[in-house]
């Protein structure tokens, strides 16, 4: 009877091993594992915002923004800050939602046509340098990565 004790535990033993071992040392990266690390791993730089038929190239570069990994975005600008909330999901799809900007950017045209187009999101690709974030009306806003 110890024995067979003995036994099942080395086998119990050798299954948590064999678990430990191939969760703990395997790594496979997945697609969307390169998505995310690009997203959250680089600060982001608007090129262009293209919106109905009209095409907005942002000269100054001033509009930067970053992904953090709580799911928050903090942002940039040349009239102050703004921050918001995000949501990505294995589609490819993205939600940004409670844009807020800081009181000196209130009237800031172009930043609040940012914030619209923003929250609007639906999608989005991202590569090591580019990020582009589609919008309704096939739409999108275009970033570089520093």
């Amino acid at each position: 009877m110890n024995l067979t004790n003995r036994h099942s535990q080395l086998i119990a033993l050798n299954a948590l091993a064999l678990f430990i071992f191939g969760s703990g040392c395997i790594v496979v990266v997945k697609e969307d594992d390169e998505r995310r690390r690009y997203l959250h791993g680089s600060e982001w730089t608007l090129e262009v915002v293209f919106y109905r038929t009209q095409t907005v190239t942002l000269a100054d570069r001033s509009i930067e923004l970053q992904f953090q990994e709580d799911g928050t975005i903090d942002g940039r600008a040349a009239c102050g800050e703004f921050s918001g909330d995000f949501s990505v999901n294995e589609n490819e799809g993205m939600t940004i939602t409670s844009l807020t900007t800081s009181a000196s950017c209130q009237e800031n045209e172009a930043l609040s046509m940012v914030s619209s187009r923003l929250s609007a999101a639906q999608s989005y690709t991202v590569t090591e340098s580019n990020l582009t974030i589609s919008t309704p009306n096939e739409g999108y806003l275009s970033f570089s990565s520093k």
